[in-house]
């Protein structure tokens, strides 16, 4: 029932694709000669490498190479004036080198997903635009430091959200308002069937988080001052463990976040963002890590209070000159867990951003101390990047970054792979270059090295090379 299902709404992307390419390409027209249909699709071809970034050290199995081939088609419908139809499906087959372990090799299929379906209905009363979405949707805030992925097991295959969104936009005081609510399922199939194999090469089931997770966001942002923008927001995070996800790495968890940002154009050349939030509630690790289980020794309970923080800030000066040069300044805190001392839990919870926004070997790397990759946290950077546009559709960009611990003991694991006697984490060196071949199709290299500081036992360099060609039709 539930393949025949997929199968079935499939069948319809595909029969209104090829009944309606015509359309495909048609962007420019007007509102009111807008076609009812339009359909589209893109695929992604990426060879990854990393280097001793899951095992911290040169030793053994210490590489993974792989090839990932990600399908995407969609379609539009407008059925009336203001609504608004979209679906998607997506899959990403993935074929794995592992000389260490044969067994590992070969084409790892995944399965196919309806990973966008929304309804998007706008309207105009009194000159303030309402726009409203429901269904499965991306949603990214800001610039997705707390928000971006409602998927984030699955890497950038997905990254959706199941729920309802209000947008508001109240002209006369220059404010946007959003009130979002969501509810996501760790096993990609529990609100919507997929087809294909639920399982990976070794047989343990696919989810896409860790828990069932529940969210609440209230979001302004406010544009009065000159060249300022004021974000403002109040988050609210329920987390619940999954028994049937094979994985002991669930949460059960209330978390409320407040935060703010201000961001502009300060003077010509000039911009700038500072962002900051505070976390408090009850958080449950049910994995049984070190710091919950000296909570129950000393105070009875695995859940603990929660009081975290965090800041993310950039400073940007663009020269404006035929080039486009551009160089930036980073900095970014996140508060660690103190192990238990305190009878708290101070790990800042990054909620629903946990992306490689600062690199693909710190995504995994962070991975190695929480048991969820992109769980930032117990970090402070200090960093900066430069940007050039060298010729027409190419740009580059090479980023530096300092790494620190808050805390000289990893977060949530008792490995000897941590020395306990440092705070220094490493250095990050990343570069980035696009090109644009033609309309549709782009590509992408992106190279990273980090040699590895005294917060770790050993002292070796990880590595992470990415290599990817986008065609869109």
């Amino acid at each position: 029932m539930a393949n025949q299902l997929i199968r079935s709404l499939t069948a319809a992307l595909l029969l209104a694709a090829g009944t309606t390419g015509a359309f495909a390409q048609n962007t420019g027209t007007s509102a009111a000669d807008a076609p009812v249909f339009q359909w589209g699709g893109d695929f992604r071809l990426r060879f990854e490498a990393y280097d001793n970034v899951h095992t911290l050290r040169n030793f053994g199995a210490h590489d993974r190479d792989y090839f990932r081939a990600r399908l995407r088609l969609w379609e539009t419908t407008n059925p009336l004036p203001g609504l608004t139809l979209f679906g998607r499906i997506s899959t990403e087959p993935r074929y794995w080198y592992d000389a260490a372990t044969p067994t590992a090799e070969g084409t790892e299929w995944k399965y196919v997903i309806l990973d966008s379906m929304n309804a998007k209905w706008v309207t105009e009363s009194s000159g303030t635009p309402i726009t409203v979405v429901a269904g499965r949707q991306d949603i990214v805030l800001g610039d997705g430091w707390l928000v971006s992925d409602g998927t984030p097991i699955d890497g950038s295959w997905t990254n959706h959200f199941d729920g309802l969104r209000v947008t508001i936009d109240a002209k006369d005081m220059k404010t946007k308002f959003d009130v979002i609510a969501f509810n996501q399922q760790a096993l990609p199939g529990d609100r919507v069937p997929t087809l294909g194999r639920d399982t990976d090469l070794s047989g343990k089931k696919y989810y896409l988080q860790e828990q069932d997770e529940t969210g609440l966001v209230l979001y302004a942002s406010n544009k009065s001052l000159k060249n300022t923008q004021i974000d403002g927001y109040f988050v609210y995070k329920a987390d619940s463990a999954v028994s049937s996800v094979v994985t002991t790495k669930g949460y059960n968890s209330d978390i409320y976040t407040v935060g703010t940002k201000f961001s502009g154009t300060p003077a010509e050349h000039w911009q700038y963002s500072v962002e900051g939030a505070y976390q408090w509630g009850r958080r449950n690790d049910v994995s049984g890590s070190f710091t919950p289980a000296a909570n129950l020794a000393s105070h009875g309970s695995l859940s603990r209070d929660v009081s975290a923080y965090g800041l993310n800030a950039k400073l940007t000066y663009l020269f404006k000159d035929k080039y486009s040069n551009q160089i930036s300044l980073i900095t970014e805190c996140l508060s660690g867990d103190k192990r238990g001392s305190t009878g708290k839990d101070e790990m800042f919870d990054v909620l629903w951003g946990r992306t490689p926004r600062i690199s693909e070997v710190w995504a995994v790397a962070q991975g190695q101390e929480t048991g969820r990759n992109s769980q930032y946290n117990n970090l402070f950077r200090l960093g900066a990047s430069w940007g050039i546009v060298p010729m027409k559709d190419m740009s580059v960009t090479a980023t530096y970054n300092a790494l620190f611990a808050l805390e000289d003991s990893p977060t949530r694991t008792t490995s000897t792979l941590y020395s306990r006697d440092s705070n220094f984490r490493g250095h990050l060196f990343q570069a980035v270059v696009k090109q644009k071949f033609t309309k549709t199709l782009s590509g992408l290299v992106l190279a990273e090295y980090c040699p590895m500081g005294d917060f770790y036992t050993h002292h070796d360099s990880m590595t992470f090379l990415r290599v990817e060609l986008v065609q869109a039709f």
